[in-house]
C-alpha cells in the first residue's frame, strides 16, 4: 500500500504564508481567475516543491477546471426554513450533476468568513451564501477574486451582486395588511434588531401598512434580543399585551414558534386575546391549536432561480449581476381570524 501524502494545503500555505484557498487557486492553475500575484503565485509553487506536496484525489480530478461540487452557507441548517431551502437545493444541482457542501454561520461573520475559505480551500465551482449581518468583506473578496456566487435571502444594496430574495416590503405589507383588514388596529411588529434587508424590508412593509390605513399613532416594532430569543420573546409579547397590542406580526419562523411557546404556556386566547401572522410556515403553524396564518416563501421557486443564476456564472467568463425578487403568498388561518 502507498503511504498516504503527509504534506497538505494547510502546510504549503502555513509555510507560504497564505491563505490554503490561495494555495489552491495556484496549484490548480487558477492564479490569473483569482488574481494572484505573479510573485506569490511562484512562491507557493516553490515551497509545495520543497515539500513534496503531491495533490490528493479531489485536486487531480480537477484537470479540467470543475470539481463539479458548489458550496452553500446558510445561517442554521436546523431552522426549518434553511433546512427546507437546502433540500431544493440540493435537488436542482445534483439534476445538473453536481454535489453540494453544506455550512452554517449560525449569523456569525467571522465564521461565515472561515467557512467560505474552507469551501474555496475544496475547489468547490460556486457558493451561494445566506449573508449575515457584518459579512460584506467577505462578499466584497468574493467579487474580487471573481469567485462565482449567489446572495441568496438576503443581500447588501451597496454591494453590485446577484441575489434572490423575497419582496419583503410587499411581504410585510401584506402580513400587516391581512391583521388590519381583520378589524385589528394596535398591531406590533416582532423582529431582529439587524442590519439586514430582509427584516429592514418587512418592518418597512409593516411601517407602510400601517400608515396607509392611517393606524402610524399605532406602530409598535419590537426587536428579540438573538443571544436569548426564547425569554426575549416571552418579555415582548407579556409586554406587547400589556401596552394594549392586539395583534403581532412575526418577522421569522424562530420569533414565532418562540413566542407560541409563551403564548400557549400563558393560555392566551388565539385569535380572541392577540391575533397572530408569522412568516415562513413551519409545522408548529399547523399544529398549534389555533393554526397560525402567515406569508409562505416559494421556497422551491426560490432555490431553483438561485442554483440558475450561479450556474450562470460558473458557465459565463463576465460575472453576470441578476437581482431577483419573489412575491410570498399570504396563507390565511384560523390565528388571524376576524376580530370580535
Amino acid at each position: 500500500m502507498a503511504k498516504k501524502n503527509s504534506v497538505s494545503l494547510k502546510d504549503v500555505a502555513a509555510a507560504a504564508g497564505v491563505s490554503t484557498s490561495l494555495v489552491s487557486f495556484v496549484l490548480n492553475g487558477k492564479q490569473q481567475q483569482y488574481r494572484v500575484n505573479k510573485d506569490v503565485a511562484e512562491k507557493v509553487k516553490r515551497i509545495a516543491k520543497e515539500l513534496n506536496y503531491k495533490p490528493n484525489g479531489l485536486a487531480k480530478s480537477l484537470r479540467n477546471g470543475s470539481s463539479k461540487t458548489i458550496g452553500v452557507i446558510v445561517s442554521d441548517i436546523s431552522n426549518q426554513f434553511f433546512a427546507d431551502l437546502a433540500r431544493y437545493i440540493e435537488s436542482a444541482t445534483e439534476e445538473k450533476g453536481y454535489m453540494t457542501l453544506f455550512a452554517s454561520s449560525d449569523e456569525n461573520a467571522e465564521k461565515m468568513a472561515k467557512q467560505v475559505e474552507r469551501l474555496l480551500s475544496k475547489e468547490v465551482d460556486g457558493i451561494i451564501l445566506v449573508p449575515c449581518e457584518g459579512s460584506e468583506d467577505t462578499v466584497q473578496y468574493l467579487i474580487n477574486t471573481n469567485v462565482p456566487f449567489v446572495l441568496l435571502d438576503r443581500y447588501f444594496p451597496e454591494l453590485k451582486t446577484s441575489y434572490l430574495c423575497l419582496n419583503n416590503t410587499s411581504a410585510g405589507h401584506d402580513a400587516t395588511k391581512a391583521l388590519i383588514d381583520a378589524g385589528y388596529k394596535r398591531i406590533t411588529f416582532v423582529g431582529y434588531d439587524l442590519n439586514l434587508s430582509h427584516m429592514i424590508g418587512r418592518a418597512a412593509g409593516y411601517k407602510e401598512a400601517m400608515a396607509d390605513n392611517n393606524l402610524s399613532q399605532y406602530e409598535d416594532i419590537r426587536c428579540v434580543d438573538a443571544k436569548n430569543v426564547k425569554d426575549s420573546c416571552a418579555m415582548i409579547v407579556r409586554e406587547a399585551l400589556e401596552s394594549g397590542s392586539e395583534a403581532l406580526v412575526f418577522a421569522t419562523n424562530t420569533i414565532a414558534v418562540n413566542c407560541l411557546y409563551y403564548i400557549k404556556d400563558q393560555g392566551i386566547k388565539i385569535p380572541h386575546q392577540l391575533g397572530l401572522v408569522g412568516f415562513d410556515s413551519d409545522s408548529a403553524f399547523d399544529f398549534f391549536y389555533a393554526p397560525i396564518s402567515c406569508i409562505r416563501q416559494p421556497l422551491e421557486v426560490m432555490a431553483n432561480k438561485a442554483v440558475d443564476i450561479l450556474f450562470d456564472n460558473i458557465n459565463s467568463n463576465n460575472a453576470i449581476v441578476q437581482q431577483v425578487e419573489t412575491q410570498g403568498q399570504f396563507v390565511s388561518r384560523a390565528s388571524s381570524a376576524p376580530k370580535k
